[in-house]
């Protein structure tokens, strides 16, 4: 059987010209003015981040009033949250780009997102663990839970890596009873340990652990003292047990790289940044906080790779300067506008129809030819034009 088909006399060069002259502009107008639109529950991301915000402000007026001086190399925004490169209580090597890139309000958003996506809401149990490596970092993930509404228990390691809250008169524990004291948060720890290697500051001299036993009684926090790594781990999900009674934990926040929470790098490196619902390949032969819960099906957020979560969410690395709360990725998206993109559509498949389709620019062409040279006002008549072309 054959097939009666046909095509266009001649497609004018002109025409194709202007069509793809509309689809081009139309595409560059889309990506010049897109629509945003709030990402995720915005209100209470902007709530969190303003208490994060005012968190930090407390805690470096509370160490201007202890004297502290801040150095504008390691703390270029002079916010009080970036510690010393060395101190005795300082556990182990830090890195300055990420404590720097940790002093941003705007992971107190990010901290929303992640917790909201976990399924935690206002009433709900979270269990954190959390470390003095990343104060800013331990404020913004206060700060978000406060403003979702839910219900931390805590389990704190005292020491602190380089550049974290290691300064013997003000760890992050007296960091967390300013924030308490200026009603930012209305929670604190539970328990915390020393920290530091084995989550029992093995190998700091006895005076650097008389002075993490310092924090944990000026504090009033109860201390945990295990022998070994296990019992560290043990003890910590006794607490969150305990706590939790028949009610269930709905996530597990992991900040920093204590070695009973989250195994140090290893866990770090296997859980990543951010939510993990499920136990990552390689994380089912480490034994700490962090794996204990996913095997339970608990989800794990993961908050001790700070750079790694910047780019994630569009958050600058190593600010100079204090970034905007409500400025970013984490509260809106961009997308193209559905109403320009239709039309442009529209427009398009309307020219293709009219010069193409029809042929009527060949028409048009064929029928005006040109105006006669002696007499330019006359319009030259063409022969008629053959129409479209029958193919057998």
């Amino acid at each position: 059987m054959k097939r009666v088909y046909w095509r266009p006399q001649k497609i004018s060069k002109a025409a194709l010209f202007a069509i793809g002259l509309v689809a081009v502009g139309g595409t560059l107008l889309l990506e010049r003015f897109p629509t945003h639109h709030h990402q995720g529950d915005l209100q209470t991301k902007i709530v969190a981040a303003q208490l994060a915000s005012r968190g930090m402000n407390a805690v470096r007026e509370a160490r201007q009033q202890r004297g502290h001086d801040f150095d504008r190399v390691f703390d270029p925004m002079q916010s009080g949250m970036i510690g010393t490169a060395m101190s005795p209580v300082t556990s182990l090597p830090g890195h300055l780009e990420a404590k720097q890139t940790s002093v941003n309000p705007n992971f107190a958003a990010v901290s929303v997102e992640l917790l909201q996506k976990a399924g935690v809401g206002k009433g709900d149990l979270v269990a954190v663990g959390c470390t003095g490596s990343l104060p800013a970092l331990n404020t913004c993930l206060f700060a978000a839970i406060e403003a979702i509404g839910a219900e931390p228990v805590i389990v704190h390691s005292v020491a602190s890596s380089q550049f974290g809250a290691n300064m013997p008169d003000m760890l992050w524990l007296d960091m967390e009873q300013v924030l308490y004291d200026e009603g930012i948060i209305s929670f604190r720890s539970n328990a915390a340990t020393l920290g530091g290697f084995g989550d029992r500051a093995r190998g700091m001299d006895a005076d650097s652990v008389a002075l993490l036993k310092a924090s944990l009684t000026r504090s009033n926090i109860p201390a945990l003292e295990p022998n070994l790594l296990r019992e560290s781990i043990d003890q910590r999900m006794d607490i969150y047990r305990t706590a939790a009674g028949n009610r269930p934990i709905k996530a597990y926040v992991n900040v920093g790289g204590g070695a009973a929470s989250i195994h140090g790098e290893d866990g770090r490196e296997a859980f990543g940044g951010g939510l993990t619902e499920n136990m990552p390949a390689g994380a089912d032969s480490i034994d700490c906080v962090a794996t204990r819960f996913s095997k339970q099906g608990v989800p794990v957020i993961n908050l001790g790779n700070t750079i790694s979560l910047a780019k994630e969410f569009g958050l600058p690395t190593a600010p100079q300067e204090m970034p905007t709360i409500g400025d970013g990725p984490v509260y809106f998206s961009s997308r193209p506008n559905r109403l320009v993109a239709t039309l442009l559509l529209i427009a398009v498949l309307g020219m293709v129809r009219v010069y193409v389709w029809t042929d009527l620019w060949a028409r048009l062409r064929a029928k005006f030819t040109y105006f006669d040279s002696t007499h330019p006002d006359v319009l030259r008549m063409e022969e008629s034009p053959k129409g479209v072309e029958l193919m057998v």
